[in-house]
């Protein structure tokens, strides 16, 4: 009985047993039928994604010329050591070696690894520009190295470095916020892509930039490349020919010195940009690949700000280079004439003494511009007074952002520096225009204030007769190869300062007899007709100094304006640096000729 009752109990244990035997294998069954029917497509991308890797190759960036056909910015060949962080991360050993090879502290290559990718598997870039021993030892290493390997890519060059800065501008990583954009506009960009932060760099991204290409390798398990399944070419972006003359940029920016301030010269006839120079500049090659501490902090921390473009960005008061425009507004309004004659004994009484720079005695028309004569102008302003001095110097461009093709020129209104007005008073200051505040207008000082480039444009302006242009820097959008002209740039007229004739001829020779006997004898060319006005602008520390002029006189192809800050007197100041920039414009010196100015002494 027994015995039957051990063998019912044995039949249902093997029975129970077979029960969950058969759960099991249709749990395992069902599990296998989910991997490979229902995720079957999707696990079969991955797989094939952990043994098949799609490398990027990245575009050259485009050629940038100057007008000559030199070239400013190139690309040059670059080895980058590239890692795929799921394989780094899981071997202690090859993150502690990369470390060791690349000289990177574990934080750092911890912090590199960790970045945003497009995709799982993708790799990402540790060490750009790497020398010839980096490669060579991680080739000897690469057994302790799995997913690191070393790709041939492209950096940015800039053989002139420091003198062009503030035209090229910089590159740099590309952000998030600039990331989300391109994305919303179904552009191909990525994390860690190099992209244009300033200047012409990010002005003409979309023609620089290029088209990426690609390749597809099977890589083992190690994360070493097998075979190349297949391969496309990447295509270089378009080249750019600019408006500058690379001898004159080298040539301001070396007459600049260690001075601070900026200098924009420009073709009278079209706008065209010809040199534009911001002091204290920087090295634009720094910002090719990742910027060292210590370098940001250099630039960053520099009492100078040498990331701001001075030449563009900046206002000041324009000082007694506001005079020619005061005088074509007198000219204009009938408030004076050729032979208009004040007495100046040094100072103008209204309410109180404005003072004058000297005693000019007995001053017309052509003195008072050729010696600067401020007691003239004080007595012009007060008859013009300052709605009708607004409305010359508004149309020469002066409260107008210039349209440069330069990023963050002016406001988002469009508005750059001020020219004050009664309407502009009340609505900045809720106040009445007092007629004194006009006497300090009258020469360029006040609420007056301008860039470099807005002077640079007003003397052109004054130079081709009243025609105010818009400035350009880029010439022409060009193939890769830079055979083959893809668009051009046509000069445009802004607008025509509302004056006759007559008053331009008066002030174009009155600004030559400031060159012949007047306060811009450092500029005095033999055998070029140069025009000039200098100017010196109060403000807190020692006076600010400028200098415009444009030249030849008859038929003018250059206009310049350059200010110095704290230079004190544009004759000793800002004049030399525009004399440097003509000497080499007219064939006199060559740019390697070209020695800073550093003297401070008298005169306006």
């Amino acid at each position: 009985m027994r015995n039957i009752e051990n063998r019912k109990l044995q039949a249902s244990r093997i029975n129970q047993l077979a029960v969950i035997v058969i759960l099991l294998f249709l749990v395992l069954i069902a599990r296998l039928w989910y991997l490979q029917i229902a995720l079957g497509s999707e696990l079969l991308l991955q797989s094939e994604a952990n043994r098949i890797k799609l490398l990027r190759l990245r575009a050259p960036r485009g050629t940038i010329y100057d007008r000559k056909g030199r070239i400013l910015a190139t690309s040059r060949p670059q080895f980058v050591v590239m890692a795929i962080p799921e394989k780094v991360k899981a071997n202690k050993e090859a993150m502690e070696t990369l470390c060791e090879v690349l000289n990177l502290a574990p934080s750092d290559l911890e912090a590199i690894i960790n970045k945003e990718r497009p995709r799982p598997g993708s790799p990402v870039r540790v060490k750009a520009d790497a020398n010839l021993e980096t490669v060579a030892r991680i080739g000897e290493l690469r057994m302790k190295l799995p997913g690191v390997s070393v790709e041939l890519d492209q950096l940015r060059y800039y053989p002139d470095g420091p003198a062009f800065a503030h035209v090229m501008g910089k590159l740099g990583e590309i952000n998030k916020q600039q990331l989300d954009e391109a994305k919303r506009q179904k552009k191909h960009y990525r994390p860690g892509d190099y992209v244009g932060q300033s200047g012409i760099e990010k002005q003409y991204e979309d023609e620089l930039h290029g088209i990426d290409g690609g390749k597809q390798i099977e890589v083992n398990a190690f994360g070493r490349v097998v075979r190349v399944l297949g391969e496309k070419p990447s295509v270089t972006g378009k080249a750019l020919r600019l408006n500058i003359d690379r001898d004159l940029q080298v040539a301001a920016e070396r007459a600049m010195g260690n001075q601070v301030g900026g200098v924009a010269a420009i073709d009278p006839q079209t706008g065209a940009v010809l040199a534009l120079v911001s002091k204290p500049d920087y090295d634009p090659n720094v910002f090719v690949k990742k910027v060292s501490p210590a370098d940001w902090l250099k630039i960053s921390t520099h009492k100078g700000k040498p990331l701001q473009n001075r030449a563009v960005q900046n206002v000041y008061p324009p000082g007694s280079t506001f005079k020619p425009i005061m005088a074509i507004a007198g000219l204009k309004y009938k408030m004076c004439d050729v032979n208009t004659t004040v007495n100046c004994t040094g100072g103008f009484r209204f309410g109180r003494t404005f003072r004058d720079w000297r005693v000019h005695g007995r001053t017309d028309f052509m003195k008072a511009i050729a010696m600067s004569c401020d007691v003239w102008f004080y007595t012009l302003g007060h008859k013009l007074e300052i709605d009708r001095i607004a409305s010359v110097a508004t149309q020469f461009g002066l409260g107008h952002a210039t349209g440069i093709d330069l990023p963050g020129e002016g406001r988002s209104d469009g508005t750059l520096g001020t020219m004050p007005s009664t309407a502009w008073k009340r609505k900045r200051y809720g106040e009445r225009w007092w007629p004194g505040e006009t006497i300090s207008c009258a020469i360029g000082q006040g609420y007056i204030q301008a860039s470099p480039l807005q002077m640079a444009v007003a003397c052109a302006a004054v130079a081709n007769g009243g025609k105010v242009m818009k400035p350009w820097i880029l010439k022409e959008v060009l193939s890769p190869s830079g055979s083959k002209v893809l668009k051009s740039t046509e000069p445009q007229v802004v607008r025509i300062v509302d004056a006759p004739p007559e008053a331009f001829k008066l002030v174009q020779q009155a600004m030559r007899q400031t060159v012949t006997s007047g306060t811009g004898k450092a500029v005095d060319i033999p055998g070029i007709a140069v025009a000039g006005k200098t100017g010196s602008a109060e403000n807190p520390g020692p006076a600010h100094g400028w200098f415009i002029c444009f030249a030849p006189l008859e038929n003018p192809k250059i206009a310049i304006a350059c200010i110095v800050e704290h230079g004190r007197h544009g004759a000793t100041s800002a004049a030399p640096v525009c004399r440097a920039i003509l000497d080499v414009f007219f064939g006199k010196k060559k740019p390697e000729e070209i020695g800073s100015n550093k003297a401070h002494v008298s005169g306006d």
